[in-house]
């Protein structure tokens, strides 16, 4: 992976227990970039039995990410039951795919696929001969969930459509990602919880009917907001608090406020586009915090909630004792996870739940109740697995066959040193001996479809490079029956007849449409209609996004002002009138534009 910033150690951390010794400097053998090896750090691996990894935090991240591909989806047949489903398998992909129905059935057993180890060849090929011939799900639907055809990666939930990672109850989204607890009516929306009636947000909790509002909580009747909290009938605002009837953080009377917001007409194409572009510069003239930190002890990273010892996590909560993490609800003791929940003692973990789940290492999909499993995909409820793909209740198993506690114990050390001796070289010289995920090149996605390539985005020249598949996915056809340009100024003037059209984006040509869903939320929220395709209202979506990196930085409160000069505090903080003395590590580059404050500089401006 290519990248003039490396995730690492700027600073030992506590983790787990406080390590002795010296950090040891590697070279990742996947972007040849040097990575820290912190002390604590080895002392995990000895707690686990695993060697140091030879590819850095980053390029092992982005290893385990070419392993999720959660938005492209693909028209194919069942391998069992040959009906017409919906999967994240396109139809030629050399391993089975089943729908849903049949991957739940007793039709059929994982076990029926095992087979002998073979020391003549090295354990990664024998495994993808496995892969390659064991039945994988066309979706990652966990749960019971109604008219969620085209949904992936999703549990317990009702009406959601090319939405992916809804789960909890959670009704009638479309467009989204990342929404959860029971939130209902949301569209385009990236990153929300415990809300109904949200459209074009990130990163909201418990807001009710908001459009256009960016890590702000409690609000309600509100658009366009950017970090604030407990807001009712506000247009524009950033870092507000326990207010109402504001427009670009000025107070009015709910008449004039009233009479503002027709003015402003973000019911019609040309009155939203010009307010949003006006917000998006009002955003950069106020403090933003280092860290969306919140009830954490000795933790960096970046949204983390109720955590304690939690260093370079991202979207974890609940978590303690662990290092290099993301969208993690609940794990302890553990490293290099992603999509983990409350598994204790995991490493390389890549996705799926796996809670409650312990001592469990390199898993693609993890489901829940498995103890002393490595090197597995897709088992559930098993312990004592190595290599094993798609077994339930089992355990002593080795590629999928079965064996006695004794033998099983016998056969995984020789294996572990066959490992070693006889590691798999992938087609980049990449070498992967015990103690690596698995090699790239197995997993059956593209890397452009590939979450990876959406945090750590390449072109396709960049990625071929580095010896990742790239997918060349084909457009449907349509009949364009409108133009974005020829819709209606206004969301009044439209009606139902707009759900039958086939509409060209304004900036691609995409063919898109709009649901009668989200016809009825636009309506609500009196916001003027989509004039682009929804993949390209992702893409601008995601680009709000901070990095899955870290920076160590200094707080940019310069005194009364801040280092830009551009905003000026309210109150005098701490340090007087001198600079801020407080450092920290914090997602925003130093290249970025905004005004980046550390946590009592930041409370004093917005208490």
């Amino acid at each position: 992976m290519q990248s003039e910033t490396k995730i690492h150690s700027t600073s030992p951390h506590t983790f787990l227990q406080k390590g002795v010794g010296a950090s040891s400097v590697q070279a990742c053998q996947n972007c040849k970039q040097n990575f820290v090896i912190e002390p604590e750090d080895f002392l995990f691996y000895e707690k686990i039995n695993v060697p140091p990894p030879t590819f850095c935090p980053e390029c092992r991240l982005v290893r385990r990410m070419m392993w999720r591909n959660e938005r492209f989806l693909y028209k194919r047949s069942c391998n069992s039951c040959e009906k017409k489903i919906i999967a994240m398998y396109p139809e030629k992909t050399v391993f089975p795919v089943y729908c849903i129905e049949c991957w739940r059935s007793d039709k059929w057993d994982a076990i029926d696929q095992g087979r002998d180890y073979d020391f003549s060849k090295p354990f990664f090929e024998q495994w993808l001969d496995l892969f390659n011939s064991v039945p994988r799900p066309a979706l990652g639907q966990n749960g019971t969930n109604i008219n969620a055809e085209y949904a992936n990666f999703v549990q317990d939930v009702k009406n959601v459509y090319l939405s992916t990672s809804v789960i909890w109850n959670s009704e009638d989204v479309y467009y989204s990602t990342n929404v959860t607890s029971a939130s209902k009516n949301i569209v385009d929306s990236l990153n929300i919880d415990s809300s109904e009636f949200i459209y074009e947000s990130i990163g909201c909790t418990r807001n009710y009917r908001t459009a256009f509002c960016f890590w702000s909580r409690e609000c309600i009747d509100s658009a366009f907001l950017a970090y604030c909290v407990n807001v009712t009938n506000c247009i524009g605002c950033v870092n507000l608090r326990n207010v109402s009837y504001h427009i670009f953080n000025k107070k009015y009377t709910k008449e004039e406020f009233e009479k503002k917001k027709e003015e402003l007409a973000l019911y019609m194409k040309s009155g939203f586009k010009a307010f949003k572009e006006k917000f998006k510069k009002f955003m950069l003239e106020f403090p933003v915090r280092y860290a969306n930190i919140v009830h954490s002890v000795n933790s960096t990273g970046d949204d983390l909630y109720n955590c304690k010892n939690v260093q370079w996590g991202f979207s974890t909560k609940d978590a303690e004792n662990v290092k290099y993490s993301y969208r993690c609800p609940g794990p302890k003791d553990s490293m290099d996870v992603t999509h983990l929940g409350h598994g204790e003692l995991i490493y390389e973990h890549a996705m799926g739940g796996s809670d409650p789940s312990r001592n469990c290492k390199f898993i693609i999909w993890g489901s829940p109740a498995l103890e002393d499993v490595s090197y597995s995909d897709f088992c559930a409820s098993s312990s004592n697995l190595f290599g094993c793909i798609g077994l339930k209740n089992k355990s002593y198993c080795i590629l999928n066959k079965k064996y006695s506690k004794e033998d099983y114990e016998k056969l995984m050390s020789k294996i572990i040193d066959h490992m070693n001796k006889m590691p798999y070289t992938d087609k980049q010289g990449r070498v992967y001996k015990y103690g690596e995920f698995f090699p790239i090149e197995f997993s059956p996605f593209g890397y452009n479809e590939s979450v990876a390539n959406m945090f750590f985005p390449l072109l396709k020249e960049e990625a071929q490079r580095a010896g990742y598949k790239w997918t060349e996915k084909e457009e449907g056809v349509y009949i364009i029956t409108k133009k974005a340009s020829e819709l209606p100024e206004s969301i009044r003037n439209i009606d139902e007849d707009i759900i039958k059209e086939i509409i060209s984006s304004e900036k691609s040509g995409r063919a898109y449409r709009i649901l009668p869903q989200e016809l009825a939320l636009l309506k609500q929220l009196d916001i003027a209609v989509p004039t682009l395709h929804h993949d390209e209202r992702f893409d601008i979506r995601f680009s709000f996004l901070r990095p899955l990196k870290l920076w160590h930085r200094k707080c940019q409160c310069a005194g009364s002002k801040s280092d830009n000069q551009n905003y000026t505090n309210t109150i005098e903080h701490f340090h007087e009138g001198n600079h801020c003395p407080n450092e920290f590590e914090t997602s925003y580059s130093p290249d970025r534009p905004e005004i980046v404050y550390c946590e009592k500089c930041y409370q004093a401006e917005v208490v």
